[in-house]
Order: C-alpha cells, then structure tokens, then sequence
C-alpha cells in the first residue's frame, strides 16, 4: 500500500486538521503540541503531514487555510514522508533487533547487518534519545522553513528526568521550530509538559464513517468484509488497512466471535480448551498478521518489499527473544474485540436496529443471543476481561489467566 498522502488524504480528524492549517497559514505555530487520543488513530500520521505541509516547497501563500496542504512531491516533501530530513525527527518507543540485509541477486555486495526498530507499546523513550534530539534541535537549520520534532507515546518517557529535560527546551524552544508530543494517556505526564503545550484532542471514526471510507477505498470487496475489517479497527484507519492487507486477521476475529458467543451455552468444562485456544491465537496472531509481508508490498525489488523483509525478520526474531511478552501485547487486541461483542450484546438489548453496533455482521447472532443475558450478566463479562487485561500486564501466567478468563465469561452467563 501506497502510504504518501497528505491532509486532504487523511480519513477523519477534520478539526485538527482544521487547527494546523490555521496556524500554518497565519504563520502563528506553537511552541509545542499536544495530540491527545487513543493510541494508533492517527495522531502521528497527521503530524507528519503538519510537517510536510509546513514546509512544502510548493505551498506560497494560500489564499484560505482550506488550500493548506503538501504535495508529496517537493524535495522537502519527499525526505520528510522518509523520515531522513535533516530538520525532522520522528521519535517513538521501540525495541532495536539487528537484521541480516542480504544483497541483491548476482552482486558481489556481502550481507550487512542493519537495524530494525519495531514500534511496541511497553517500549521506553530513554533520556539520552531525549538529549540527542535536543542537540539537534540546537543545532542550525539545513534546509526547511520550520523544524519539526515529534515523540509519539509521550508517555513512554522514561522516569520525570526525561520529561523535565525536554521540558526546558519546550520552555525556550529553538527559532522556527514546533515540537509535536503524542500520548493516548495525558495524566501520565507531567502538568509542566502539559502546559507547555497546545492540545489537539484526536477520537475514532464512528463505524458507520470507517465502513464507508474502506467502501471508497476498496469498492470491490464485500460488504461483510468491509464491515469485519471495521468493526476490527477500533474506529483507527490505519488498523483497518492493516487488516485487510492481512486477512487472516478477520479468519481469527471470526473464530474468536465464535467463542464468544459459544461461552452463552457452555459447560464450565469448556473453560479450558477455551482458554488454551485463545492463549494459542495470540501467537499465531503475530506470525500470520504481524509477520506478514502485506499483498500490496509483494513486488519482489521494490524498497516497499525490501524494508518488509527486514521488518519481518525483524518481528520473527523479537518473538523468538521474548515470546511471553510479544503474546501478552497481543492478547489485549484479542481482548478489544471480545469486550466489543459483549458491549454489541448491551446495546442490541435496547436499540436492535442502532448503527452504533460494532461488530454488525453479527448482528443476528447478537439479536438472538442478547435475550439469553440479563444485564448483570453482561456487565459481569465486561468485567472480566478487563480484569483479565490488567492480570496480564503483570506477571500472571498467561495461559492460565486466559483460562480463568473463559471460565468467568462462560459463568458470567448465569447471572441473573
């Protein structure tokens, strides 16, 4: 897939949207951003495009802040969508895994070793990346009209020291330059930091809008396989794409519905081979999604193809290193789209025809199966998981935490 575009590609977020072109057109740019929301619904992607866009070679002077935009095309335009401008820097928490880049066919170059940064949401942002970026952003202007620096997952930044370090340049920041902090977890930072800087509040697109945009993107495929990759998304664009380039993402979100909706008559024995299951999903979740290198970058040659490889080998050997860790990651995506079934239960219970149903293909099945819980019961299962998901975060065994977890769904039917 073809991942060039600018604010008038981007699904979603018009108001924020609408916020920076303002500031791009006056020419009255914050010292700092904030970009609140949850995470992957596109905070990053929109501050890239806020950097291209203010630095587009192609931009002079809009008439109106609607004709605000980049044209993916500049020099400018181009390094930053690559991320190699000298005056931008994307930061975010990742783990590093060092790859073997094997040289093109009939060359003489050897293999090199070459490094793989592979974005994870219990990765750390360390203090020293914090003073290097700094540095930098000290340094001189190479070539564009306004840096940009943006640290996604502020949150990420490991103990106070790193925050308070980058909150005296947020203080007394360099000329002609904004920085753009993304976090899905304001409290988590400091009020300092917070204050420093201009909060632009992102949210998920509602279903309805997500179906209808994967519908002009993708006119060919099904409904139900449009309304699957949506309902997997979580209102996030970008989850949906990355779902159906991968579409053994929505075989396992249909065995995992499965499930769910079998706990509603199961004996408590069925607990077990349940929880096995599910426990086994997360992994083969990472090897058949994760791992995969997506249809649309198959072109052997390609860079797209070449920077798939690396990063699924990449991805191959982070799991083989820390297998437990890499599942639990995996099961709270897994445990999203359970919560999701039983929230549909609640809602189809009161409004059987709202659009506001998730996972809607389903809903039938929902009709029917809602009338065999009362709302304690329901709300029981909600529970759970998200008990489920904070045992998880801890050192709980994970195979028997999922275990109990379907024990307690398939209990939690029989609550009156």
């Amino acid at each position: 897939m073809n991942s060039v575009m600018s604010f008038s590609k981007v699904v979603g977020h018009e108001q924020a949207i609408e916020v920076l072109r303002r500031a791009i057109h006056t020419g009255h740019l914050p010292q700092a951003y904030l970009f609140v929301g949850p995470p992957n619904v596109g905070k990053a992607l929109v501050a890239k495009e806020f950097a291209k866009a203010v630095n587009c070679e192609r931009l002079g002077e809009p008439a109106s802040p609607e004709e605000v935009d980049a044209c993916d095309e500049c020099h400018n335009c181009v390094r930053i969508e690559e991320e190699n401008h000298p005056d931008f820097q994307l930061l975010k928490p990742a783990v590093m895994m060092e790859v073997t880049e094997k040289p093109p066919p009939r060359s003489k170059q050897r293999p090199r070793k070459v490094e793989v940064f592979i974005e994870l949401p219990d990765g750390l942002i360390y203090t020293g990346q914090i003073s290097d970026l700094i540095t930098h952003a000290s340094a001189k202007r190479a070539a564009a009209r306004w840096r940009v620096y943006i640290i996604t997952s502020a949150e990420r930044l490991k103990y106070p020291e790193a925050q308070n370090k980058l909150l005296k340049t947020l203080e007394e920041p360099p000329p002609a330059t904004t920085f753009v902090l993304t976090t899905a977890h304001l409290s988590a930072l400091l009020p300092t930091t917070v204050s420093r800087c201009q909060i632009i509040k992102f949210h998920p697109l509602a279903i309805g809008e997500m179906r209808r945009a994967l519908g002009e993107r993708f006119p060919d495929l099904q409904g139900e396989v449009l309304q699957a990759a949506a309902a997997m998304s979580g209102g996030r664009y970008g989850r949906a794409l990355h779902v159906l380039e991968r579409r053994e993402a929505l075989k396992m979100r249909e065995e995992l519905l499965d499930m769910a909706a079998e706990t509603a008559g199961a004996p408590l024995v069925q607990s077990l081979r349940f929880g096995e299951r599910l426990a086994d999903l997360a992994k083969e979740w990472w090897e058949k999604v994760e791992e995969q290198i997506p249809e649309d970058e198959a072109a052997e040659g390609t860079k797209e193809h070449k920077e798939a490889e690396l990063r699924a080998e990449g991805l191959q050997k982070l799991f083989k290193a820390s297998p437990d860790r890499i599942q639990r990651i995996v099961l709270s995506e897994l445990l999203d789209v359970l919560q999701s079934w039983y929230r549909d239960l609640t809602l189809v219970r009161v409004a059987p025809e709202s659009e506001l149903v998730i996972n809607a293909d389903r809903r039938e099945q929902l009709l029917e199966l809602a009338q065999q819980y009362s709302p304690a019961a329901i709300s029981r299962a909600s529970e759970v998981i998200e008990e489920a998901r904070r045992e998880l975060r801890g050192n709980a065994n994970l195979r028997l935490a999922c275990e109990v977890l379907t024990l307690k769904l398939i209990a939690a039917r029989r609550r009156r």
